[in-house]
């Protein structure tokens, strides 16, 4: 688009107002009306539906399948099982270019073996949900049960039962770093502090399960997709391979969509399964998943199994660090399954300064649903490592757990700052300032003096501490698109490439152009969730929408705002500075120009300066220069009963530094559903199997996942560092409190029990496995 000298010629400014304010969600008031439209909400005229056949075995040689049964059964359409998809639909990706990692191939529907339990085997499509349900169970397939081994560690011993029988190992890939010198740097401790922590597999349970609704219209040969995602341009990309169509005819619409957590990000077998389905009846498909279904086939996250050998002072300055991690990839080398653990020991020195590193990372499949993401993905399980690590350290030196922290920080003067591993160079940070406010607004000292009183008359109290920093944007890999147009009568729509499912995005979206523009909020509309808006997206993930996705409409806004400065400065006929605000365009002196007239002129190409082209219209793919990398502080006080071994946490408070906060009710809203997930994790949550392999949590009855009544008031406190990063100065908030409060919890219960000499070593902290370390050794 052309812009004439006169952008040039004219200085803009305008006024500050909307960004950092704690502005309510715009998009609540229809989520509070029941007005939300969710993808079981989608319906079609005509409209079939699916129904899939699993697998009722972690481990089977499949013998046959007979599905006549349900074709035969009224109302049912359409039955197939690999057979019928082979040579017309492609396999489901798994990871084939890094020679490090073992290939498995994965076909859409299991074909010769079922490799976890609930993976589909077969579909039934119907003219309705019932009459599908019940002839799925019509289905005839005869199994022949093979080993099966869930647990990662024995996964990799010698004689353990192989999830792929082709395959000479369970090993699906190895990773390592190593410091040259180390021997030497480790040689030097005082003494060498070792800890073995489990970080158990979880569920990601997003209010709304999986579903998928497909349409083809053989007229045009367009498919239309309507699905719940994170990233729907990937899944545009990946449903237009697998089904050997062109991009162009593959179109993915997302409703709203009911959270996600990481678990919505990759294309799963039923949505290409339904897609087919659509195309090969010409009517409307559709599928929901069952809860069950959703814990049993939705992928999971988490799933290390970690050692650490930390090399130390006396004063509790850390020298070394050993690491040794297998990590749980489930049943196929999907990417995310083999390079998410990857950035655990990548990152896994933390907010630390030591002079050597050692770690090794194992992925080894198992007979589970494939691991994916789960809100922060390899970096909660990284800060998990070494603040669990700084806890035993401090217990085991008798130091405070807040001053061994302290003395090994990063100095505040030494970023940018290239740390241990080598992998990433933090931007920014002061640590120090962040951990010294967290210990004052917690009152850390007043903690410790209920602490002891509570001693003395026999109740245990603890407190813990956990400092993290993670990396977040990843905007050098995936840049964020958006675009900004201003309409003839001066409202502006936003489009965004990412897609949110629960952030709130519209809110400083608008914001954020808003400010730009000197206009009100409510005149700018943001639109996302539809490939046919932009030509690309990405992944809404890694807490990176407001760092890349918000300055990629920063940038559009800032275009937009100069091409009308032009055209007001020619309306006004002046050369003098402009302002935008209060919905004008001021020019210096008493002359403006509604803000909508100047709208209107871009749209007349007689009003407009010589050479420049009618319309309002920016786009941007914005790649920031680098990563970012948040950080913070957060303190908690747990009670736990000696009789039971409940665990009580009375007291949560969070510092973090999330560089500029665009909008401090949604970011405290973030924090907030953080804390709760990580103390699922601590508390409660765990998917556990039988030694058959067979999960034992797959309902809701069984797999516990916090309410409202396990949840503590938590207190929010702010530090800002500045970052140079994107022009918005965001580091990003949605995984943070997910990362630190899990340790923080874990350290808290650990501090309660350090007269009994307990060290944690496992999760979740059930109240079976409190009472048991209280009762395995005396105090002390």
């Amino acid at each position: 688009m052309i812009i004439v000298s006169a952008t040039s010629q004219v200085a803009v400014s305008r006024r500050r107002e909307l960004v950092g304010r704690p502005m309510k969600r715009a998009e609540d008031p229809k989520f509070l009306r029941g007005a939300g439209r969710y993808l079981d909400d989608v319906t079609m005229e005509g409209t079939a539906w699916a129904s899939f056949v699993r697998s009722p075995h972690p481990h089977a040689r499949i013998v046959s399948i007979d599905a006549s049964g349900a074709r035969a059964h009224p109302g049912v359409l359409l039955a197939m099982t690999q057979e019928d998809l082979s040579g017309k639909v492609e396999d489901m990706p798994t990871e084939k270019d890094d020679q490090k990692v073992k290939y498995t191939r994965r076909p859409v529907l299991a074909q010769g073996e079922a490799n976890y339990e609930g993976e589909a085997v077969a579909v039934v499509v119907a003219s309705d949900r019932q009459a599908a349900e019940d002839a799925s169970e019509l289905v005839e397939v005869v199994y022949d049960p093979l080993p099966a081994v869930t647990d990662p560690v024995r996964a990799l011993e010698r004689g353990s039962p192989r999830v792929h029988g082709d395959l000479g190992d369970n090993l699906a890939y190895e990773y390592s770093i190593e410091t040259p010198g180390f021997d030497e740097i480790f040689g030097k401790a005082d003494r060498v502090v070792s800890a073995s922590f489990l970080n158990q597999r979880i569920a990601p349970v997003p209010l709304e399960p999986r579903g998928v609704l497909s349409h083809y219209d053989p007229g045009t040969g367009a498919l239309t997709v309507h699905l719940g995602c994170q990233d729907p341009f990937s899944a545009r990309d990946t449903l237009a391979r697998m089904l050997r169509l062109p991009k162009p005819s593959v179109r993915v619409v997302s409703p709203d969509v009911g959270g996600a957590f990481g678990s919505k990000i990759s294309t799963y077998p039923e949505e290409v399964v339904v897609s087919f389905a659509a195309i090969l009846l010409r009517r409307p498909v559709k599928w929901t998943e069952s809860r069950r279904e959703n814990i049993l086939t939705t992928t999971q996250g988490r799933g290390q199994v970690q050692r650490v050998e930390a090399a130390v002072r006396k004063d509790g300055r850390l020298l070394a660090l050993k690491v040794s991690i297998v990590a749980d990839s489930g049943a196929y080398s999907t990417s995310e399954a083999v390079f998410g653990p990857r950035v655990t020991p990548q990152i896994c020195s933390g907010n630390y300064d030591f002079g050597a590193i050692k770690a090794e990372l194992k992925c080894a499949f198992t007979n589970k649903v494939p691991h994916d993401a789960y809100r922060g993905a390899g970096r909660p399980e990284a800060s998990y490592l070494i603040e669990r690590t700084m806890n035993v350290i401090a217990g085991k030196l008798k130091l405070d757990p807040v001053k061994v922290r302290q003395v090994n920080f990063i100095p505040a003067d030494r970023f940018p700052f290239q740390i241990v591993t080598k992998r990433f160079t933090y931007d920014s940070g002061d640590y120090e300032k962040n951990l010294s406010k967290a210990v004052e607004v917690a009152d850390y000292e007043g903690l410790r003096g209920l602490q002891r009183r509570g001693r003395e008359q026999g109740r245990l109290f603890g407190v813990g501490v956990a400092t993290y920093v993670e990396v977040c944007g990843f905007g050098p890999t995936f840049p964020q698109t958006a675009s900004v147009a201003v309409t003839e009568e001066g409202k502006v729509v936003v489009n965004s490439g990412g897609n949110p499912h629960g952030q709130g995005h519209a809110t400083p979206f608008a914001q954020i152009a808003a400010d730009e523009l000197g206009i009100e909020a409510s005149d700018v509309y943001v639109r996302y969730g539809d490939t046919a808006s932009l030509p690309y997206g990405t992944v809404t993930a890694g807490s990176r929408s407001a760092a890349v996705g918000g300055s990629a409409v920063l940038v559009c806004a800032r275009r937009i705002r100069d091409k009308m400065a032009a055209i007001a400065a020619r309306m006004m006929d002046t050369d003098a500075d402009v302002e935008f605000r209060d919905g004008r365009v001021h020019s210096r002196g008493s002359k403006s120009v509604a803000f909508a007239e100047v709208a209107s002129a871009a749209y007349d190409p007689g009003r407009l300066p010589r050479g420049m082209e009618p319309t309002l219209f920016e786009y941007s793919a914005f790649v920031p220069k680098s990563n970012t990398f948040p950080f913070g502080s957060h303190i908690c006080l747990v009670e736990v009963d000696r009789e039971t071994g409940r665990v009580d946490v009375l007291k949560y408070v969070a510092v973090d530094d999330c560089g500029r906060i665009l909008n401090p009710l949604l970011a405290e809203g973030q924090v907030m559903g953080g804390m709760a997930q990580g103390l699922g994790q601590a508390l409660m949550e765990e998917l556990s199997y039988d030694e058959g392999g067979q999960l034992l949590t797959a309902t809701l009855a069984d797999y516990g996942i916090p309410t409202a009544m396990s949840v503590p008031g938590m207190s929010w406190h702010t530090t800002e560092t500045p970052t140079d990063a994107n022009p918005l100065g965001v580091k990003g908030i949605g995984e943070a409190a997910s990362i630190a409060s899990t340790p923080a919890i874990v350290n808290a219960v650990e501090d309660a029990l350090s007269q009994h000499g307990a060290v944690i070593e496992r999760l979740p902290l059930t109240p079976e496995y409190v009472w048991q370390l209280l009762n395995r050794a005396p105090p002390s």
